[in-house]
């Protein structure tokens, strides 16, 4: 089962963390947050997210939890903490689950949760709300929610994908869980930590979609989406920079005093003021206690935002035929530079059909965010059926679509945003050559390991060059890390100055040992 700590700080404050335990290259886990907060009558977590690695030790894509058995294998190997009374009853297919568990050492009853304090859109951060009843709020920044309800219209998917409405379950005539009939979502309530007068209007702008769900014969029971006013004295927001835009930290103030929380941090991408603002901040309200991430420690000096995008700017001007950039759907920054790019050498970026959902949307909130059929074309592939959230792409940026045959006679024209998941379109376009910029993180596991070997394959089959993170391509820096680095993270701590820290997120927990404040010593 997943391991658990409990922290106490002082007689007033029990830190409970349920995912992402810090610790060394053997026990630290790098993602899968879940850290609960209890205080007086008052209990929150900081995130509730995937654990990949503890995933990927048990499931693959062709072997998966099953949906029928609701939270049973999500419990029983571990990937969910085993909570009574947090957790949907709706996914609850025996009566006496819980007896099971009431020996556990991670067992826990909690009569109410107030609230999850969610950091952002990663699903190593959000990737298990859905297993929590919908009526636990959710309280975040604006563009974090909307991030998590665009992936979860474009993907659907059991409660692992359900980041903002939830589909419910009921006991079929098999005695297993089905879906409920005719299609029915309950949405949970979001409530934004931000303020500011444009946070305030595209909110208001965006509230026709956060109170529909695609699909016409789909009922829908929305929830409040609404800004929050939060009480400074007792709970703050701050924005930072990862590389996935809207990302937050949190502070909270039980009576030992305020307890700061980065989520993931940088100070190498084009809004590392955010981070150093969010630090300054924190360092005034003199914390009791720092949760922090240090998920790349060993690194002394990244690549910047800029650097990467000077080094793809030079690997598209020498390369007269089709391009290719791979990255992370959501690291905006990156699509930006690539953007300018494209714009600057005279090619059309294009984007998938799921990409243009979420730009359209995002583009609300930031302008700066390109906009389908603002000089972004819409890449039509090939299947048989179209999702219900993509008609309205498809209809609403006509002339922005381009086809496979399109590009296939003048593909110097272009630059493709596509992934590993994509590649496929390979075989409708037929190039000749070209060059597929791999701009993300290199592989940390034997499974992505060998989806990158499998993607090599593909490239050599069309004869495309390799730049980036793939093995035998061409180095350089392409990417550019979410997460900061070592003497970042001195500036960081230094600033703030804790009285004490906590690190999570990180295999390099003894990084911090003697580096000022005192680690968090269990209970």
């Amino acid at each position: 089962s997943a391991r658990m700590t409990r922290y106490a700080v002082g007689d007033e404050l029990t830190v409970t963390v349920l995912g992402g335990l810090g610790g060394d290259e053997t026990t630290g886990e790098i993602g899968g947050n879940k850290i609960l907060l209890e205080f007086g009558d008052r209990k929150y977590f900081l995130d509730f997210g995937t654990s990949f690695a503890r995933n990927g030790k048990y499931f693959d894509e062709f072997l998966s939890p099953r949906a029928a058995v609701g939270l049973r294998d999500f419990l029983a190997v571990g990937l969910l903490p085993p909570i009574e009374g947090v957790y949907r009853d709706d996914l609850r297919l025996e009566p006496d689950l819980w007896n099971r568990y009431h020996g556990h050492p991670s067992y826990r009853r909690l009569d109410h949760l107030d609230g999850v304090l969610l950091s952002h859109a990663h699903q190593d951060h959000n990737g298990c709300l859905g297993f929590l009843r919908p009526d636990i709020p959710v309280y975040t920044g604006l563009m974090t929610a909307l991030i998590g309800k665009a992936m979860q219209d474009i993907g659907g998917g059991g409660p692992e994908a359900q980041y903002c409405y939830v589909a419910p379950k009921a006991v079929g005539k098999s005695g297993l869980l089905e879906a409920v009939r005719p299609a029915s979502r309950t949405g949970r309530p979001h409530f934004i930590a931000e303020h500011d007068d444009a946070i305030r209007a595209a909110k208001i702008a965006l509230d026709p979609f956060f109170a529909s769900v695609p699909g016409p014969k789909t009922l829908f029971e929305a929830a409040p989406f609404e800004h929050c006013q939060l009480d400074p004295d007792k709970l703050r927001f701050f924005r930072v920079d990862h590389s996935i835009p809207g990302s937050g930290a949190w502070a909270i103030n039980p009576p030992i005093g305020w307890v700061c929380y980065t989520g993931d941090i940088r100070l190498h991408g084009h809004s590392g003021w955010r981070t150093r603002q969010m630090a300054e901040a924190m360092g005034a309200l003199k914390p009791a206690l720092l949760i922090v991430e240090g998920t790349n420690l060993s690194s002394t000096e990244p690549a910047t935002e800029q650097q990467v995008k000077e080094a793809c700017l030079e690997v598209v001007e020498r390369e007269p035929g089709l391009v290719i950039a791979d990255f992370s759907a959501r690291n905006i920054e990156r699509l930006r530079s690539f953007h300018e790019i494209a714009t600057a050498v005279g090619r059309r970026l294009v984007v998938t059909t799921k990409d243009a959902y979420l730009l359209d949307r995002m583009h609300v909130i930031d302008p700066a965010i390109p906009q389908p059929g603002d000089g972004v074309g819409i890449l039509r592939a090939q299947r048989s059926t179209v999702g219900a959230w993509e008609t309205p792409v498809l209809e609403g940026f006509a002339t922005a679509i381009v086809d496979a045959a399109t590009i296939r006679k003048r593909p110097g024209d272009y630059l493709l945003c596509l992934s590993y998941w994509d590649i496929t379109n390979l075989i409708d376009i037929e190039p000749d050559g070209g060059t597929y910029i791999y701009s993300s993180s290199e592989a940390r596991g034997e499974e992505q390991k060998v989806d990158q070997e499998r993607l090599v394959a593909w490239l050599d089959l069309w004869k495309l060059k390799r730049v980036g993170g793939l093995p035998g391509a061409e180095s350089g820096p392409f990417h550019a890390s979410g997460h900061i680095h070592a003497a970042g993270m001195e500036w960081v701590v230094g600033t703030i100055d804790p009285a004490r820290v906590l690190p999570v997120h990180t295999q390099k927990r003894s990084w911090f040992e003697g580096r000022g404040p005192s680690l968090l010593a269990p209970s």
